[in-house]
């Protein structure tokens, strides 16, 4: 194993220039560049054409290397960092001039790419890269090195435009002490950036290599990466290896990159023919510069299932395992025991080399279904948010009550990424929030909120929902007079009959019920994530908010709205305003969050430690999750009825236990009616639990 001290040796684009497998513009140290291209294979010419700044364009014959790839090597003085470039060539007698297919600097020049040389940022985050500092998350993690394991991770997702008015990656800055000191999460999921057409969630992205321009530059990205280090964040950086955005999109006409469409843009020719090694290097590239030219610690891979070639998969994690060994990767699949998608292995040659790392490839090449088979460290748990969201939107009420399908969801949920709710199930039903969706059903409008099948009614309803909380908590709906609250209530599907009171009581019990989710979440052990602005119980949107050079009209007729700016804007962070009536629910689930994580932190039966048993009482709606590892344990009790219990039976494990934490405490916006808080508990006890709350213990 390679010493971990000396790790941060990989952290250096030498590793892409150098490697005749990966392409793109690579400075050397002596300020040379290096250009290497894969076009198609019979093209017969490809010229450079650079066009320094205030001077004329400069064209230069490329040096073909056979099977469609081509390299020139450009003294030091012809072009410097931010001057533009691309590659002119014929192909079926037309002539053709496109960007560079892993351009690492975009902007409105779409035609053009901008050369960026990354040695010119200064990195201050080497004692972080190359260092066993006990705040990095690694998958090179043991009790001997130091390092925290995966299971440890406790994620903040952030959408870089919406998580800032400024929406830049250095307005973000700003918030990452929040997070880190007073939050306490130990890493942010950044959405991804690939740079396409404009703003947008950054799945569409065409330009797999260059962060979006419309948010920065790729060294303010940098810096705030370098200051997330600082803070002791680890920084995951979300990709999309499964699909090209259709916007301002090339790389069909660049070169045999693409083999036909699927459900969401051009797909990748990662195993059609000949050409699909250089392909596949092409995208194993554009992971590995999150890696060793911004710092990221670790990769969430976007809808895996998509990129129908498992094969890729193998071969990136062998390739990053290679260059970058302590980086951790993150599926999210979708996929449960289904057939995978790719060719036998053993159709796949490679001769041993420098760059083809075979006995690496050869290490994860079992034809087994797990994605940790694949050499993943982690996937997102569909499974458990399925239940979980059930639980809370009234389907086990309304229709199977079931607590026995949530218990049996938790199968190997320690491994997992486990969270209350993500970008996707806010913004690809209606754009609103969990807080929104419960009241929703606490006031009966409509008790199918989540149900897929009547995609358009879920969507007035969530409307008409969101409109009623925010009339809430921004005090008008008291300040109403009595005929406009009616009439507004009408509109918004409620009997004329509704008051304030049956509001604000709804109101109160979808943040309890919110609080129970992320409570559940952080009584499993492994990774969690909570998504920007559910840490404070913000209700401001988050909509599919995507610009469109073409298609917007598809967007509209799904979405029931625009989805440009103005539901860009609509998804800022904070656009909903709080009366100080109710800002105590924002201070209170921030608190609440804040001690999770501090508890997730100090006990690692909740961290990386393994569920040893769970206890299901389908009368009470209740369910216990007892965990351990090693010499911590930790026993939470969840309830998920509206019923609070004062003298509620439960079976402890072996020993004494004492609360540590419960979602009622009036620190976290409860009532501090049901807590349990100087008694001591042991075999059959009797203890207090909130209506939709949770209590967490542990053994004295």
């Amino acid at each position: 194993m390679r010493n971990i001290k000396n790790i941060h040796m990989y952290k250096n684009s030498s590793v892409l220039a150098n490697s005749p497998e990966f392409y793109g513009a690579y400075f050397t140290s002596e300020n040379d560049i290096i250009f290497k291209f894969f076009t198609f294979p019979e093209v017969k010419q490809v010229f450079l054409e650079l066009k320094p700044h205030n001077k004329p364009i400069i064209k230069l014959e490329m040096n073909s290397q056979g099977s469609g790839k081509w390299y020139l090597r450009v003294e030091s003085g012809l072009a410097e960092n931010g001057d533009r470039y691309r590659f002119v060539f014929e192909h079926k007698n037309e002539e053709i001039k496109v960007k560079d297919p892993c351009s690492m600097w975009q902007d409105s020049y779409f035609k053009w790419s901008k050369l960026c040389n990354h040695n010119l940022f200064k990195w201050t985050d080497y004692d972080w890269i190359g260092s066993n500092n006990p705040k990095k998350v690694s998958r090179l993690a043991n009790e001997y090195n130091g390092l925290t394991p995966v299971d440890s991770l406790r994620i903040f997702e952030l959408h870089i435009g919406t998580f800032t008015k400024e929406g830049t990656y250095l307005s973000a800055k700003s918030k990452l002490e929040h997070i880190s000191h007073v939050l306490n999460f130990n890493a942010i999921e950044i959405m991804p950036v690939e740079n396409t057409y404009s703003f947008n969630w950054g799945y569409d992205g065409v330009d797999k290599y260059a962060p979006n321009h419309t948010y920065g530059t790729p060294d303010e990205l940098k810096e705030l990466i370098d200051y997330a280090h600082s803070l002791n964040l680890n920084v995951i950086m979300d990709i999309v290896p499964n699909h090209l955005g259709p916007d301002i999109a090339e790389l069909h006409n660049t070169g045999p990159y693409t083999d036909g469409e699927n459900c969401f843009g051009y797909k990748f020719n990662y195993e059609n023919d000949e050409n699909s090694v250089n392909v596949r290097y092409y995208i194993i590239g554009a992971a590995l510069n999150w890696i060793i030219n911004y710092h990221c610690d670790g990769l969430r891979v976007d809808m895996t299932k998509f990129m129908s070639s498992d094969y890729t998969m193998k071969q990136m994690i062998a390739e990053i395992n290679f260059h970058s060994p302590y980086t951790f990767m993150i599926a999210e699949d979708g996929r449960d025991n289904d057939i995978r998608v790719t060719k036998p292995f053993s159709s796949f040659e490679y001769e041993e080399n420098e760059y083809n790392h075979k006995s690496f490839i050869e290490k994860i090449s079992s034809n087994e279904t797990s994605l940790a088979a694949l050499g993943f460290d982690s996937e997102w748990d569909f499974p458990f948010h399925k239940q979980i969201a059930a639980s809370v939107l009234g389907v086990w009420d309304c229709r199977q009550k079931n607590i026995h399908d949530f218990d049996y969801s938790l199968r190997d949920a320690q491994t997992r990424v486990k969270y209350p709710m993500s970008h996707d199930e806010i913004g690809n039903v209606d754009g609103t929030r969990l807080i929104t969706k419960i009241m929703a059903n606490e006031l009966e409008m409509n008790e199918r909120i989540c149900d897929f099948s009547r995609p358009q009614i879920c969507k007035l309803i969530a409307h008409s929902a969101q409109k009623i909380v925010e009339a809430l908590v921004s005090g008008k709906l008291e300040n109403m007079a009595e005929d406009d609250r009616k009439k507004f209530f009408i509109h918004n599907y409620l009997p004329s009959s509704m008051t304030v009171e049956k509001v604000r009581a709804a109101y109160i019990n979808a943040v309890n019920r919110h609080k129970l989710v992320i409570g559940k979440v952080y009584s499993i052990p492994g990774p969690k994530m909570i998504f920007q602005g559910d840490e404070s119980a913000d209700l401001s949107y988050f909509k599919f908010f995507r610009k469109f050079s073409i298609g917007k009209e598809i967007c509209l007729n799904d979405k029931g709205y625009e989805p440009g700016y103005a539901a860009f804007m609509d998804s800022k962070l904070g656009t909903v305003s709080v009366c100080d009536k109710y800002k105590y629910i924002n201070y209170g689930v921030e608190n609440y969050i804040r001690d999770l994580n501090i508890l997730n932190s100090s006990n690692p039966a909740l961290s990386s430690g393994h569920i040893e048993k769970t206890i299901v009482n389908e009368q009470t709606d209740t369910h216990a999750i007892y965990s351990r590892r090693i010499y911590y344990e930790s026993f939470s009790v969840s309830n998920f009825s509206g019923n609070p219990y004062k003298n509620f039976g439960i079976m402890f494990p072996k020993g004494q236990w004492k609360e540590v934490l419960n979602s009622d405490n009036v620190l976290y916006a409860g009532e501090g009616k049901y807590l349990n808080n100087d008694n001591t508990f042991e075999q059959y006890s009797y203890i207090s639990l909130p209506a939709y709350g949770i209590a967490f213990f542990e053994r004295v």
